[in-house]
């Protein structure tokens, strides 16, 4: 985990350095007034539940560039760091991992307005202007409330693009949303040097995985020890394993997100697990169930030790997207990057 961190640090260091070069720019600067009815491509929830494809897409408009703007989940707020919009933040919530180095100053500086979702009260109190949330849940009755309320009371709102799709998500995603909040906000030159940067960063991976041969069989293993939670289909992990030149075992099960059985997973015999990194269940701890129960003996992941650890927040759609990539491969084909 301490390689991927430093892969994560160095990429995102790097675009931040590009950011803010892009952030001299007259042309660039955040102006914080009108923004001439700015549409973008997004969708709202009523349920707060995420489910795949629930979420209609259509066009919203947003007629200000938001000045106090509350960030809810780890990988809203590290796109809004990373554009350098910590000083239109009014507040931030719900962060699952370490915040990374080269963002903790900006980090510091925005109030944080609970540990997990804030209340209804709590954000309204912080006189937001603008909500961006990185799943449907921050917009249940017991968060922020429906969408459509907040918009009654002047509060416009945006969620991850991936969550309102009935399309797998892939990191075409990302780049929509790096586009639109760049946008919302009037920052698009720093939008642009972002995203050209995270494709860069994939590009330098993905050029080293050989195409032609049989991917490699992976299982992503979040929790759970009586029935396994996975990623399934149409989440983020499976694009990041397979552009990482893998295949997600679970790629046909429908869903994002799924509880599964050990007989199946013993079944398809991946030859590579990933272990999910987080405060709910480390990967230490997965890694010693897997190693000592017999009845997982003769996978052939465990037989060869191939476990590749990863943290949670790289695998949602966000900018550590490039780097989960490039920690995926080298943990899958370390040979190919020597």
């Amino acid at each position: 985990m301490i390689r991927e961190n430093l892969f994560v640090i160095l990429a995102i260091l790097a675009a931040v350095l590009l950011l803010a070069a892009c952030g001299g720019d007259d042309a660039d600067s955040v102006q914080g007034g009108e923004a001439a009815g700015i549409s973008v491509e997004n969708c709202s929830t009523t349920t707060g539940e995420d489910s795949q494809g629930a979420f209609p897409v259509s066009s919203h408009t947003y007629t200000e560039a938001p000045s106090r703007a509350v960030t809810m989940n780890q990988h809203t707020t590290e796109l809004m760091l990373t554009l350098g919009l910590q000083d239109r933040m009014a507040g931030t919530a719900y962060i699952d991992d370490f915040i990374l180095p080269e963002l903790k100053e900006a980090y510091d500086s925005v109030s944080v307005l609970a540990d997990e979702y804030p209340s209804k009260e709590v954000i309204l109190g912080s006189e937001t202007d603008f909500i961006y949330a990185g799943f449907a849940s921050a917009f249940r009755e017991t968060a922020a409330g429906p969408q459509a309320d907040l918009a009654d009371l002047g509060i416009p709102s945006y969620l991850t693009l991936a969550i309102c799709k009935e399309e797998a998500d892939s990191i075409q995603d990302i780049y929509d949303d790096i586009a639109n909040i760049s946008r919302i906000f009037e920052v698009t030159e720093r939008g642009e040097a972002l995203i050209a940067s995270m494709k860069k960063d994939i590009e330098s991976v993905t050029s080293k995985v050989d195409p032609s041969g049989t991917p490699i069989r992976a299982f992503l293993y979040d929790s759970g020890d009586d029935a396994p939670y996975t990623s399934v289909c149409c989440s983020m992990f499976t694009n990041l394993i397979e552009l990482a030149g893998a295949k997600n075992i679970f790629d046909d099960v429908d869903g994002r997100w799924a509880t599964v059985n050990w007989e199946e997973v013993i079944e398809r015999d991946p030859e590579a697990i990933v272990l999910i990194e987080a405060v709910w269940s480390t990967a230490q701890e997965k890694m010693d169930f897997l190693t000592t129960n017999e009845a997982l003996a003769d996978i052939t992941a465990v037989k060869k030790q191939r476990f590749v650890t990863i943290n949670f927040s790289s695998i949602v759609p966000g900018i550590r997207n490039p780097e989960a990539i490039r920690t995926l491969a080298e943990g899958i084909y370390p040979e190919s990057f020597r």
